[in-house]
């Protein structure tokens, strides 16, 4: 579960680094795509981004990791309720719809690797 956290940290990184800094570079777009405020569009772009590096700054602190995938699921969960309330989910709504997953899978994976090994699983048996 490890190696799969990590290889989905880095690509989900990868992923919102390019989306998130696509809104703060080209705001015009999107903001004519979506018609949102720009403003709104440039936060959206900036905690996408900030979410790309606690995904890779959670590769060494667990609770860093946790709390950008959680935030960037709760993000994504707004982006894809945006596109069902628009309308445009498919194909619009693809890409949020994706990452909304991903999130999710890191969300998820965070949270079982950080829960306490039981008592079961440490103690060995006897040599008989």
């Amino acid at each position: 579960m490890r190696v799969a956290l990590g290889v989905l940290s880095v690509l989900g990184a990868i992923a919102f680094l390019a989306i998130g800094g696509g809104k703060i570079v080209s705001t015009a777009t999107f903001v004519d795509q979506l018609g949102l405020p720009a403003a709104l569009v440039v936060v959206i772009g900036l905690l996408e981004v900030a979410g790309a590096l606690g995904l890779l700054v959670g590769l060494r602190v667990r609770a860093i990791g946790l709390a950008a995938s959680t935030g960037l699921l709760l993000l994504l969960l707004g982006a894809v309720g945006f596109h069902l309330l628009r309308g445009d989910l498919i194909p619009a709504g693809t890409s949020a719809l994706f990452l909304l997953v991903v999130a999710g899978a890191l969300t998820a994976l965070h949270t079982l690797l950080a829960r306490p090994v039981s008592a079961a699983r440490t103690t060995t048996e006897p040599a008989a």
